[in-house]
């Protein structure tokens, strides 16, 4: 496939490195880093909004949506400028990458109209509730219940891992409907309103020190009938649809792994070995892992426009998305590996050598955990293997 942009795509990147240029400066960095969580998160409202307002969020939507209708090409030109750039997090991806497709693709009319636009410019931020401590991969023996009555339905259980829950507004709630149905056919999906009262979101300390997860207790929360996404037990093709988009989104990682690499350079050029006193970019090891590396980055690259290319407009993703994001997270955690190879041999008696051994020690706790979300290696490695592969379960 040709890599170059079209006129107009070379227009686009364009335009998003100027725009960038003029808001992300060195100032509203600074004000971003001396926010806390809620400040942090109602800064990057007003990030989202902009963005929107200039035309680079939800880029291959439907304009009706508050998209573009452009390619998802032109999408990923975003991401990937967006990534050089060293944006702020996209902490409404869960809800504009992966919530947002599966609505277009199976909600009523009427829940696209009113979610899809408030999702795109940064009025609502949604969750996911999938996860519960006794169902995580094998997600169909969730234990939550919603329970019908007469006007809508009341929702019983507990949810964990809840990327941001502490700050969204909605979460998208996978619940049992049908406790004799087969397990994957007794499921619903459920728009569900973060404020409403019943609700306890209890904010879970990670190894790396964040409090990006969370854990959600319903106690006889009620939900109005018109809460229901998509068919009443069918809430494992909403499940399963959003998952395809999940994959997909965590794989854009392909573009993060870049810019990790850059950074891998930078402190393969600073640190200085202790045992011969020059950088380490100059040990022949080192150097010749660092080229292996860097051609692993561009392929990451490659792939996310390869598989972009594989998936119909307006499509779901299929078997080339596991395969995107287990590349690219297994890529991300090999670079924090060697960054700490390095760091092993690396004289720390100067402070700025310590502060470069904290930042990626931090970051490569983080990247384990990116090889669990979205589905772990281990599921991606079954699912390309039955169907990519055709091999038999």
């Amino acid at each position: 496939m040709d890599l170059s942009d079209s006129k107009s795509e070379a227009r686009l990147r364009h335009d998003l490195q100027s725009w960038l240029g003029q808001n992300l400066t060195p100032e509203w960095r600074a004000q971003y880093q001396a926010l806390d969580g809620a400040g942090q998160i109602d800064l990057l409202r007003q990030w989202q909004k902009a963005m929107h307002e200039a035309g680079f969020v939800a880029r291959a939507w439907p304009k009706e949506y508050g998209g573009q209708d452009g390619s998802l090409n032109e999408q990923l030109i975003i991401f990937e400028e967006l990534a050089k750039a060293d944006a702020p997090p996209d902490v409404f991806r869960i809800g504009v990458r992966i919530i947002a497709p599966m609505l277009m693709a199976l909600a009523r009319p009427e829940q696209k109209d009113f979610f899809l636009p408030r999702m795109a410019d940064g009025t609502f931020l949604w969750s996911q509730g999938f996860s519960e401590p006794g169902a995580g991969s094998d997600l169909v023996s969730l234990r939550t219940r919603a329970v019908a009555v007469d006007d809508g339905y009341v929702v019983n259980g507990q949810k964990v891992w809840n990327t941001l829950g502490q700050h969204a507004d909605y979460c998208l709630l996978l619940a049992r409907t049908d406790p004799e149905a087969k397990p994957h056919k007794g499921l619903s999906a459920f728009a569900v309103k973060l404020d409403s009262p019943g609700i306890r979101i209890n904010p879970l300390r990670q190894i790396n020190g964040r409090r990006d997860f969370n854990e959600i207790f319903f106690d006889d929360v009620k939900l109005d009938a018109s809460a229901l996404v998509g068919e009443l037990n069918g809430g494992w093709g909403v499940a399963m649809t959003m998952l395809g988009f999940e994959r997909r989104g965590v794989a854009v990682l392909g573009f993060a792994c870049r810019q990790h690499y850059a950074r891998l350079l930078d402190l393969a050029e600073t640190v200085r070995l202790r045992q011969t006193g020059a950088p380490a970019i100059e040990h022949p090891g080192l150097r010749a892992k660092l080229v292996a590396l860097g051609i692993q980055a561009r392929i990451a690259v490659l792939n996310n426009y390869r598989f972009a290319a594989m998936v119909p407009r307006g499509g779901t993703p299929g078997p080339e998305a596991p395969m995107q994001k287990l590349h690219s997270t297994e890529l991300n955690k090999k670079m924090h590996d060697f960054a700490f190879e390095i760091m092993k041999a690396a004289d720390l008696s100067e402070q700025s050598s310590r502060d470069l051994f904290d930042y990626w020690g931090e970051e490569y706790i983080t990247t384990i955990g990116m090889t669990i979300a979205g589905g772990t290696a281990q599921i991606q490695r079954t699912i390309i293997g039955e169907r990519a592969l055709g091999l038999p379960r």
